[in-house]
């Protein structure tokens, strides 16, 4: 067997290091810029949300240069496109044949953002950088675990295929270089290719009207399996449109400072598997905070000022009243007290001269502060029915 270049061996040490200096020592702002500088989930999102966030901000510069540059991305930034390079290199025998198969990704590509416009971006979960920090994250995803493995496995059988046929990405940036080359060609009067003058906007309109009307038929289909406990994040998109925009990458369960946000591994159906929740065994949602929204870089979960935040509701406070010890005429009212918003009131019966807990809906946004304060574990947060 051939011996591997010394900078190979390099490079190769590289990959196992930098991932791990870079989650050791600033995990969170790995797990929020990395996705946020990805014009596919840049796209997709404000196509589907109908709103512009400040991820955009970093989105926009990015997509001058590629359109600018061809794969510049992929070339100097993308860390899925340094281990597949890596890999490839390592393979005693580079397989070149992909270069005959059709390219998978502008068509994965173009469904999806034919989708956006109906809210159901389908391979979200594809981007290279969503797929990179699910992998390697703090919190790792095994699901993502089992994708990122199969780009390497795919990456040393085939050099070269994924980064050139299969990833979306790559296919959004030389889309990008294909419509500046023809709207160039067009101005100027030059020449365009004959391949690109006829298949490009083609095959972005089939792609995207395939997508737009697989969507609308989706979002005339029920959501299965649907729980009535189900807690998501203050916030969070609709469960059909949350199931479509989020890419499962994990950002915001590390970025939640209580540890209340957690993958969702025992979902109704499966089209809700590692959708974040919300489980208050750890601690409850701080009226201070909404970085699993800043963290959230498709617009699952929206970025709100705190203010905001704190008025969406996560779920509404429920009370078994005969676990409380009030009812057991044991003076407590401590949930009233540690509720910032009023929401939890001590009540008093003149007829039969007991005390009662009452939770006064209009005020409680479900932030979940009473819910392990309560000695006999009295409280719990179910979802809101009614919005």
């Amino acid at each position: 067997m051939k011996r591997p270049k010394k900078s190979t061996v390099i490079k190769i040490a590289l990959l196992v290091a930098l991932p791990l200096i870079a989650l050791w020592s600033f995990p969170r702002a790995l797990g929020i810029l990395l996705p946020a500088l990805s014009p596919f989930l840049g796209l997709t999102s404000v196509l589907t949300t109908r709103t512009v966030g400040i991820t955009l901000l970093a989105v926009l510069p990015m997509t001058a240069h590629i359109v600018w540059m061809r794969r510049f991305f992929c070339r100097f930034l993308c860390p899925v496109g340094y281990v597949s390079e890596t890999c490839g290199k390592i393979s005693p025998q580079p397989w070149r044949g992909y270069l005959r198969l059709p390219r998978l990704g502008q068509g994965v590509a173009l469904f999806t953002l034919g989708g956006a416009f109906s809210a159901v971006p389908f391979f979200l979960f594809l981007d290279p950088l969503a797929l990179f920090i699910g992998a390697v994250g703090t919190a790792t995803y095994w699901a993502y675990g089992l994708c990122f493995a199969g780009v390497v496995l795919i990456s040393l059988l085939f050099p070269g295929l994924w980064c050139a046929r299969l990833c979306p990405l790559g296919a959004c940036q030389d889309l990008a270089v294909d419509l500046k080359d023809l709207a160039v060609g067009k101005w100027s009067g030059k020449p365009v290719p004959a391949g690109n003058a006829g298949q490009v906007p083609r095959r972005i309109f089939l792609g995207v009207c395939g997508g737009a009307a697989t969507a609308t038929l989706v979002n005339h289909l029920q959501v299965t399996g649907e729980s009535p406990s189900l807690l998501r994040p203050p916030g969070a998109a609709d469960e059909l449109t949350m199931r479509a925009l989020c890419v499962r990458c994990g950002s915001c369960v590390r970025a939640c400072p209580e540890t209340i946000l957690h993958p969702d591994l025992t979902p109704p159906d499966l089209t809700g598997l590692l959708l974040p929740v919300v489980r208050f065994k750890t601690g409850h949602c701080l009226d201070d905070c909404a970085r699993c929204g800043e963290a959230c870089p498709t617009g699952a979960i929206a970025c709100l000022p705190v203010a905001e935040k704190n008025e969406r509701k996560i779920g509404l406070a429920r009370v078994d009243q005969e676990a409380c010890l009030l009812s057991r005429e044991i003076e407590c009212g401590i949930c009233a007290a540690v509720c910032k918003r009023g929401a939890v009131v001590e009540a008093f019966s003149k007829d039969s001269y007991t005390a009662s807990i009452r939770i006064d809906t209009d005020r409680c946004n479900g932030c979940g502060a009473c819910v392990n304060i309560c000695p006999p574990r009295a409280i719990t947060i179910m979802a809101d029915t009614h919005d």
